[in-house]
This record gives C-alpha cells, structure tokens and sequence, in this order.
C-alpha cells in the first residue's frame, strides 16, 4: 500500500512538473503590452486591458508556440500571431512611458516585453522595426528590459520554418505578453476596444519554469487531492 502511495505521488509530481514547464496562456485581443507593470493604468485609457504575465524564474531564453486568430476591426480581418491577413501591410507604434514602439508586418501580432522588478523605469529603449533586414524570419532574438519584440507564432515564417529563440535581458524578472495596437494602426496605443479573439501561447523556458497563475495551481492541487482520495478508498475497498 504504502510503495503503490508513493508512486501515485511521484507520477503526481512528474505530471506537475509538466505543467510549470509547458504552461499554455490566453492572450486576449485586448491585451495593451504598453500597460505592463507599474504602467498598467494605460489600459483603461487605450479601451483595453492589462497584459498578461508571468514570472521569469531563472529563465535564460524562451521558445513559444502560438495558435488562435484575433480582428482589431470588430470582427473583420481576423489575422494569426503574425499579423498575416490584417488590413495593412505594416503597422507602427510610438510606445508609451518607459515602454518601447515598434513596427511590425501587418497587424494584430502577438508581441512580447521583458520588465526588472518594478518596471518599467527610465528613458524607452530604441524601439524594432521587424520589417526591414531579417523582419520577423529571425532564428534569435535579444531585446532589452522594456523593449517590446515580436513574437508571432514562434517560427521563422508565417505557420511554418524553424523555432525562434528570445533570450532574457539581465535584470528581468518578468515576461509580458499582449498586442501592439493604434488607431489607424500607427501612433500611440489606442482602439483596442474594438477587438475580439484570443492567442493561445505555450510558453517553453530554457533554465527555468512557467509558474501557473494561483487559481490554476489551486484546481489543480484539488485535482491531486481527489486523486489520492481515490486511492485511499480503493486500498481501504480491497
């Protein structure tokens, strides 16, 4: 009995483990990534809302894997994490705060920023423009704290190619995700109201984990709980 607990309780953990390291997280339509951190009030002013995070936890580089379709025209022109199918063939943003623009093909692209503890703080980094040079066909990527990058599906074209490699900037404790933004699709962060769809993005850390947020670690520890409540009445049945 107590040898066939102890297994239960090592494939419990195995399948924990799991989880933290292959999180999958939603990303809403709606997601400002220029309202990260302490500039969160942004949201509310651009019609949208925070942007999803989690914690970094030693993490040295991430590789992610996107898939969903979202519109930033109240349904029309549903476009995938790389922004293929928008109304534009490009798209600007000037950023806000301490936080970085970008430019990017299309539109609607799932994007990305890397904060220290309290950040944002100081002067925005340079923002990335993704369309000239290698654009978003990159094997790698190094942005810095507060500098937003492009993220799209993970690969290096549009559905297919190689996966991409972003490594973390020194001093980030954590990882943002959401959309770049503007009314017109250039300018400063805006019309995120008239957005729908989601992203979902299974995050993969190298030297580190994706720690759930608390209520998916409180089902899933009922989960275990019930589970091993189970076993216990089958042993105490037999």
């Amino acid at each position: 009995m107590k040898d066939l607990l102890s297994f239960s309780a090592l494939g419990l953990l195995t399948i924990f483990g799991a989880t933290v390291a292959h999180a999958d997280t939603v990303v809403p339509s709606t997601s400002v990534i220029y309202a990260a951190g302490t500039q969160s009030s942004l949201a509310s002013g651009a019609n949208g809302t925070a942007p999803v995070s989690v914690a970094v936890n030693g993490a040295t580089s991430y590789t992610f894997s996107t898939t969903g379709t979202i519109s930033l025209n109240s349904g029309g022109n549903s476009n995938d994490a790389d922004g293929a199918n928008s109304a534009v063939s490009s798209s600007s943003n000037s950023g806000s705060g301490s936080i970085s623009g970008m430019t990017g093909p299309g539109a609607g692209y799932l994007v990305g920023v890397f904060l220290g503890a309290g950040g944002p703080s100081g002067s925005a980094p340079a923002s990335l423009d993704f369309t000239t040079g290698a654009g978003i066909g990159f094997s790698s990527l190094s942005p810095l704290l507060n500098q937003v990058f492009f993220i799209g599906d993970g690969l290096t074209g549009d559905g297919t190619g190689t996966t991409q490699t972003f490594f973390v900037p020194v001093g980030a404790t954590e990882l943002y995700l959401g959309i770049s933004d503007a009314c017109g699709y250039n300018g400063g962060p805006s019309c995120y109201g008239d957005n729908s769809g989601q992203f979902n993005v299974a995050i993969n850390p190298t030297g580190g984990s994706v720690v759930p947020e608390p209520s998916s670690l409180m089902l899933f520890g009922t989960g275990i709980l019930g589970v091993a409540g189970t076993i216990r009445r089958r042993l105490h049945t037999a």
